[in-house]
């Protein structure tokens, strides 16, 4: 082999050496990657055996996923607080039905919680006015003003105490009275009239133009209809369900993206409170961690399959990651015997070379 020629090949020798273990460090590095890969498949492993899921007891004390329908929706599941979820602006979130209701109702002039839930009751989507309505309320408490109960001798008392606001003051208009006593007016006549309706709703709402033949008074839906409206008020306003579906589909019946939305904060679960004897409503704040019927609840105690599915998929990305990593040691044995190969040929041509310089200069010696 002539001097050039062995000079080019240990060159060229030299260049595939480099090659090789340029390749080999990259695989190194890969496998390196799959042992990050392995910690984090683990991680995600322990992170699903120690999932919760937001939970809240049903009628019969078990524990059920908890969601918007399930929480605060018009036939919640549970048998304890009433609860309210408001949004970062302090708006009540309702289902669509009841914000469309409510907005219409107010479009046309409507203000009062009372007539809105004759109207939702009536199928007339709050569409029931004060001045329609007021006139039938008075007749219905003439009609039982004499009744023997304790809920008759309350509303009396506190109609002659509105009364007497009205004749202390020498006037027969409310009109007529001075800011502050209209605000105790008010807040005697609410009360006056969560009375009147606790015990007569179902008359006032047939009196109110309903056919008794036609349309079927639901107390229940009464009840709801005129407690989610004060409820909108006392929160300053409502915002739709289905402005939050997105992506997943429909956040009414989404449990990870309530439980997202209030672990950081976007939504607040608050408590609704009712006085006993005026009605209005007004909201406490709570926690899934401090509150007797909403909690946490580990994943794998409600959905019986999570563990099975968390272990499946732990084995299916171990063992993808274990093929690879054979992989790759296939790959570096073989880089390894063509490298050892590559140094030995490396090793002949260099010393073919020492000889020949030997050779050379020993003529001219």
């Amino acid at each position: 082999m002539g001097m050039a020629a062995s000079q080019a090949r240990l060159l060229a020798i030299t260049a595939r050496i480099h090659d090789v273990e340029s390749k080999a460090q990259a695989i190194q590095n890969a496998k390196i990657q799959l042992s990050t890969q392995s910690d984090q498949v683990y991680e995600d492993y322990l992170e699903a055996l120690d999932a919760s899921t937001l939970t809240v007891k049903d009628y019969q004390g078990n524990k059920v996923v908890a969601n918007f329908n399930t929480l605060c929706g018009r036939n919640p599941v549970l048998n304890g607080n009433t609860y309210a979820l408001r949004d970062s602006r302090g708006r009540l979130i309702v289902s669509d039905d009841v914000y469309d209701a409510y907005m219409n109702f107010l479009d046309n002039g409507g203000y009062d919680a009372y007539t809105f839930a004759l109207g939702m009751a009536g199928g007339d989507n709050g569409q029931a006015l004060r001045s329609d309505v007021y006139d039938k309320e008075l007749e219905v408490y003439e009609n039982h003003k004499a009744d023997s109960s304790d809920n008759a001798e309350e509303m009396n008392a506190l109609y002659e105490s509105m009364q007497k606001i009205l004749d202390d003051n020498g006037v027969n208009d409310y009109n007529d009275l001075t800011d502050e006593q209209k605000e105790k007016y008010n807040e005697l006549e609410n009360a006056w009239r969560s009375k009147l309706y606790n015990g007569y709703a179902e008359e006032i709402f047939y009196m109110s133009g309903y056919d008794m033949e036609v349309d079927k008074f639901d107390l229940e839906d009464f009840n709801y209809y005129q407690s989610i409206f004060k409820q909108i008020e006392a929160a300053g306003g409502c915002i739709s369900i289905s402005d939050y579906n997105g992506i997943d589909g429909d956040a009414a019946t989404d449990s990870e993206w309530l439980t997202n939305m209030i672990e950081c904060g976007k939504i607040t679960i608050e408590i609704v409170n009712t006085d006993k004897s005026s009605g209005e409503v007004s909201f406490s704040t709570t926690a899934p961690s401090s509150d007797t019927y909403v909690d946490y609840t580990p994943t794998s105690d409600i959905d019986k399959t999570a563990l099975a599915k968390a272990e499946a998929e732990y084995e299916h990305k171990t063992k993808e990651i274990d093929q690879k990593d054979k992989k790759y040691d296939m790959e570096l044995s073989k880089l390894e015997t063509e490298r050892t190969a590559l140094t030995t040929e490396y090793d002949s041509v260099k010393k073919v070379i020492t000889d020949n310089i030997e050779r050379t200069f020993g003529i001219f010696s």
